[in-house]
């Protein structure tokens, strides 16, 4: 029996816009008497701005016991042979990775059409656990809806629930035709794909130009900061650049980092900061980068003091570190960052609140 959408969130089950709450969070809260766990995307297309995205709200409701523990997502994205470039394929592997080792984050997963057809259904599928069958098909809606930013919050696109059974037992018939977006054999198995896929070719919800695009416009306002200590002496054990590297020998991500926000690089207003005193969290920011694709930072700890990366706090230490030719995890020093010309990043800032991070 499929549950009336009426039930779960008060809304019509005709969706035309305001798709975030109903598609892809209210089957989750807690507050139902069964709760979803697993939220199964078939999509044409996708981008890492809208997983990560996601993937951080979700992680958030769950610390702050607003969603299910344990949850998942699994993505299977249909449009390979048109839009599954090599770059494209770096970038999700490269996100979803950030996030699998991530502390919090939801289990997130994506395969790909390797055989027969392309796929082009947008289908979203909730399960509940059973302890019998391992899951329970629970809400479905189909419609036009891709999984990207573009498709949520840009274009007229419409979802309806449906049979969450039937879409259940299309989702499982289609993963015969996937493959793991990490197994090995990808390459060979998608090589007349992503290998032959042209350069020229524009994606459809794609966002590896954006750099290019922003970095023709005019910025509002640049602020430059150091990746050294508040002294300037050096980088320095549990902290900065190095802040998963303990002297003590804690066992961490030796990539974790955050970027250093001292009172001498401050600038008022330039970085979105809490809205009211209490909020647990400032205000998340999007950056760009020339050659590791765009990810989310915020300002944290007391007194706004660092600047890190919330899809995971690794991203920005294997960034930097592939910008010097230092090993991943490797310590970084001073002297290091002299050699590569700088010992600070810069940041852009946009109008539409976007930000270019250069180092």
């Amino acid at each position: 029996m499929i549950p009336k959408f009426d039930d779960i969130t008060k809304n019509p089950t005709f969706i035309t816009d305001d798709f975030d709450e109903p598609v892809l969070y209210a089957p989750a809260r807690i507050e139902l008497a069964r709760p979803c766990t697993s939220l199964k995307i078939i999509t044409a297309f996708t981008d890492c701005e809208r997983i990560s995205t996601h993937m951080i709200h979700l992680a958030e409701g769950i610390k702050n016991n607003r969603f299910s523990k344990g949850l998942s997502v699994e993505i299977l994205l249909g449009m390979t042979k048109s839009s599954l470039s090599q770059k494209k394929h770096e970038d999700i592997c490269r996100m979803i990775g950030f996030l699998n080792s991530s502390k919090g984050m939801p289990k997130i997963s994506c395969r790909y059409i390797c055989q027969g057809p392309e796929v082009h259904s947008k289908v979203y599928i909730w399960t509940t656990p059973d302890s019998e069958v391992g899951e329970i098909p629970w809400l479905a809606f189909c419609g036009s809806l891709n999984y990207t930013m573009n498709a949520f919050y840009k274009r007229r696109e419409s979802v309806s629930m449906c049979n969450s059974l039937e879409a259940f037992f299309y989702y499982k018939k289609l993963l015969t035709d996937t493959i793991d977006c990490f197994d090995p054999d990808v390459s060979e198995k998608l090589k007349n794909v992503i290998n032959n896929t042209s350069e020229s070719f524009v994606e459809p919800d794609n966002s590896e130009k954006d750099y290019l695009v922003y970095d023709a416009e005019t910025p509002v306002d640049m602020l430059t900061v150091s990746l050294l200590r508040a002294d300037g002496s050096d980088t320095g054990y549990g902290s900065g650049i190095n802040w998963g590297i303990r002297k003590n020998g804690t066992k961490r991500d030796q990539n974790q980092a955050y970027i250093p926000y001292n009172h001498q690089d401050k600038k008022t207003g330039f970085f979105p900061d809490r809205i009211n005193p209490d909020d647990e969290n400032c205000p998340m920011f999007k950056v760009i980068t020339k050659d590791f694709g765009s990810f989310h930072m915020r300002m944290a700890q007391q007194a706004n003091k660092a600047l890190h990366s919330v899809e995971s706090n690794a991203i920005l230490g294997e960034w930097i570190r592939k910008r010097i030719g230092a090993p991943s995890g490797g310590y970084v020093t001073k002297q290091m960052l002299e050699l590569y010309g700088k010992t600070y990043v810069t940041f852009r800032k946009y109008e539409d609140g976007t930000y270019l991070l250069d180092f």
